[in-house]
C-alpha cells in the first residue's frame, strides 16, 4: 500500500482526531520519500497503531489542560481582576503594574520590573521540562534523549510560527517545508548514511508528535481564550486569560508586538475544528 492511500484510509479510521490527525495528515506526508524501502504491510500496521495511541493520549491531555483552564477564578484572582479593570491604562501597561506583577512574583517566585522583561524569559526553564515530560510519554520508547530535546526545541518553534504565520495550518507545502527543515532532516542526521527500514518507521513515529501536540495544545487555549473575549468583552477577556492562564498566556504574548497583535490572533483564527 503506498503512503498517500495508508493516510487516506487511516484518516476514515480515525475521523474524531479533528485538527490533530489534519496535522498528522501533513506530518506523515513529510517522509513519503521513505516508502520504498518500507515494508508496505509491516509499516501500515505499525503507524496505525501508533496513531491510534498518539491520539488517544493526546485527548487525554486536552481534557487536562481544558479543565486546569477552564476553573473558575479563585477569589484572589477576582479581586485582582476587579483591581485592575479599574485601571484605565493599556493593557500592556496594566500587565506591568505593581498589582499583576507581585501577583506574578506569589506564583513564580521572582519579582520583575516590568511584563517585557517577564516575557524575555519565555519558553521557561519550568515549561521546557514540562514539555519534555509530556513529549516523552507520547514519543515511541527508542527515543534518545537527544531526540526528545530536538522534538522540544521543535514544539516551541512551531508555537511561534503559528502565532506569526497562522494560515501555515491551512497549507499544507508550508508545514511540510517547515517540518521538514526543523524536525525531519535533523531527525535524520541522527542517524548513519544508511537508514534502514526499521528507523525510518522510527523517523516517521518520531516526527508525527511534537506538531500534533503543538496544533491540540494551541486549539485548546485559543478556544478558551476566545470563550473569554466573547462573554467577558476585550479588557476584561483578556485580564482573564492573563489572570486565569498566567503562563501559557505570556508564552503566546511573547511572539507577538502587544497585547492587542495577541487579541487580534486570538479573534481571527484561520484553523477551525
Amino acid at each position: 500500500m503506498k503512503w498517500d492511500n495508508w493516510l487516506s484510509v487511516t484518516k476514515h479510521r480515525f475521523p474524531k482526531a479533528s485538527s490533530t490527525f489534519c496535522f498528522l495528515v501533513c506530518c506523515l506526508a513529510l517522509t513519503t520519500f521513505f516508502s520504498c524501502a518500507i515494508s508496505a504491510i509491516k509499516g501500515t500496521a505499525e503507524m496505525v497503531g501508533f496513531v491510534k495511541g498518539m491520539t488517544a493520549q493526546l485527548e487525554e491531555r486536552e481534557i487536562f489542560l481544558r479543565e486546569s483552564a477552564k476553573k473558575p477564578l479563585t477569589e484572589n484572582q477576582e479581586e485582582l481582576l476587579t483591581q485592575l479593570l479599574q485601571e484605565e491604562k493599556s493593557l500592556d501597561m496594566v500587565l506591568s503594574s505593581e498589582r499583576y506583577l507581585t501577583n506574578l512574583e506569589k506564583l513564580v517566585g521572582t519579582a520583575y520590573n516590568d511584563y517585557s522583561t517577564y516575557l524575555d524569559t519565555f519558553p521557561t526553564t519550568e515549561q521546557k521540562s514540562a514539555t519534555r515530560f509530556a513529549l516523552t510519554e507520547i514519543l515511541p520508547s527508542v527515543a534518545t534523549t537527544e531526540q526528545i530535546q530536538l522534538c522540544t526545541n521543535f514544539y516551541f518553534k512551531f508555537r511561534k510560527k503559528i502565532a506569526n504565520e497562522p494560515d501555515i495550518i491551512s497549507d499544507s507545502k508550508k508545514m511540510e517545508e517547515f517540518m521538514r527543515i526543523h524536525l525531519v532532516e535533523p531527525l535524520m542526521d541522527m542517524y548513519s548514511s544508511e537508514i534502514s527500514s526499521s528507523e525510518m518507521i522510527e523517523i516517521m513515529k518520531i516526527s508525527s508528535v511534537p506538531g500534533a501536540m503543538v496544533v491540540k495544545d494551541t486549539d485548546v487555549f485559543r478556544e478558551i481564550w476566545l470563550g473569554h473575549l466573547e462573554k467577558y468583552g476585550s479588557r476584561e477577556g483578556m485580564l482573564r486569560c492573563a489572570i486565569s492562564t498566567p503562563d501559557e498566556f505570556a508564552l503566546m504574548r511573547s511572539f507577538f508586538p502587544d497585547v492587542v497583535a495577541l487579541e487580534k490572533w486570538i479573534m481571527n483564527p484561520i484553523h477551525k475544528k
